[in-house]
């Protein structure tokens, strides 16, 4: 894999019988350490003002985002397991306990794909079904 990728991030939303997704596509960093893959990236959020600077750490058990700036948290993903984690937002703090239901990782030479199910509880009630789809691709 190169050192810059194109990275494609899809979150899909599932609640009350409606669904809500969206899309980042950017250029990342991506490196490999100790068998873990790492992607780094900035992003601005919509009507944010500040840059969010974003780590994906992954292998094939777990994945886990940590993002800080304007929004502040670390979101781990693991397979049959609950994890609660703080959320700083610009609106305030909240408490987010993610329930994975399912986790893979497709892994080629030049592209690998992640591709997660979870439940998410914002202040200890249910929010949401969701969903996220990443592509990794390296870049010419």
């Amino acid at each position: 894999m190169t050192k810059q990728v194109l990275l494609s991030i899809i979150g899909s939303q599932f609640a009350d019988s409606q669904s809500d997704s969206i899309e980042l596509v950017t250029v990342a960093n991506y490196y490999k350490r100790n068998g873990h893959h790492f992607l780094t990236y900035e992003e601005m959020p919509e009507g944010e003002e500040s840059i969010v600077r974003n780590t994906l750490k992954f292998d094939e058990t777990f994945f886990e985002m940590t993002k800080k700036g304007g929004v502040n948290t670390q979101l781990l993903f693991h397979p049959g397991s609950s994890n609660s984690t703080y959320y700083s937002t610009p609106a305030g703090p909240m408490t987010v306990n993610v329930t994975t239901m399912e986790y893979t990782l497709l892994e080629e030479e030049r592209y690998m794909e992640v591709h997660i199910k979870y439940v998410l509880d914002i202040n200890f009630n249910y929010s949401s079904e969701n969903e996220i789809l990443i592509r990794i691709a390296a870049q010419e």
